[in-house]
């Protein structure tokens, strides 16, 4: 990768970023869209600062149905999460 001279080196664009992660930039913009890694979007693209990335990154992740570490950190119930509940439990919400 090249330097453009005043480009801040920590910057990188979706290509770069996914060469550096091993990934499609398909994939990178993704996660960027999901909120996986942290984006800035930059008319059609996104640009994505290394450091941040790394961050989230290496930052263990919850697997679906694993219960959250953190008590502020709830799933939100909205009507996905009751269907999938009832799915699982055969239970019926009485908020519905």
């Amino acid at each position: 990768m090249t330097e453009t001279p005043g480009r801040d080196p920590d910057v990188l664009t979706t290509a770069e970023l996914a060469t550096k992660l091993g990934l499609s930039p398909q994939t990178v913009r993704r996660m960027a869209n999901a909120g996986q890694i942290p984006a800035l979007k930059t008319g059609k693209d996104f640009r994505y600062s290394w450091q941040a990335v790394r961050e989230v990154l290496r930052q263990p992740h919850r697997q679906p149905g694993e219960a959250a570490h953190d008590p502020t950190d709830q799933p939100k119930k909205g009507a996905g999460y009751r269907a999938q509940h009832r799915a699982r439990t055969g239970a019926h919400d009485p908020t519905e």
